[in-house]
């Protein structure tokens, strides 16, 4: 699964504060969110997935931080095919956050917001993930989003880890 199926894919999100909402509601209260509080915000999409032996297992999160004050975020969690090479589910994980990150640009762009959006990648410069890093952010750049890496990406590396266990 693509770009194109982010759309119908991840309709629902869950929010450790409000519970399980439409991606509707989700987009609407990020919204509300940076046109009510004072800013500056930072808006995250990140991803991660783990491998399983009945799956891979995927949670992608937005998270909404307020510089100073703290944050919220969403999350979606859900199971795909067993995708055995290690490149394919980082490069799936990858699609995944730059088509949730697009749809979220767009939703606010359509409304006259323009909140810059970074992607947080579950990948760094030890271990098996390194000879990534240049694909994905060059993926990134050409879908005109700044994105980060580990140590940095705590959205994909934190957040979204903790709920593909």
């Amino acid at each position: 699964m693509g770009l194109t199926s982010a759309n119908t894919l991840f309709d629902c999100f869950h929010s450790p504060t409000r519970g399980l909402l439409p991606k509707k509601d989700v987009f609407s209260h990020i919204e509300q969110t940076i046109t009510t509080l004072s800013g500056p915000f930072e808006i995250i999409v990140g991803a991660d997935s783990q491998l399983k032996s009945r799956g891979t297992f995927f949670a992608l999160v937005i998270t909404v931080i307020r510089s100073g004050h703290g944050g919220t975020f969403f999350y979606h969690k859900f199971q795909e095919r067993r995708y055995s090479s290690l490149q394919q589910r980082i490069f799936q994980e990858a699609m995944y956050a730059v088509g949730l990150a697009s749809e979220v640009r767009q939703y606010l762009r359509d409304r006259n917001h323009d909140t810059p959006i970074r992607l947080h990648f579950d990948i760094g410069r030890n271990g098996p993930t390194r000879k990534f890093i240049q694909s994905l952010l060059s993926l990134a750049e050409s879908n005109h989003f700044r994105a980060e890496i580990k140590p940095n990406s705590f959205c994909a590396s934190t957040i979204a880890d903790k709920f593909t266990k």
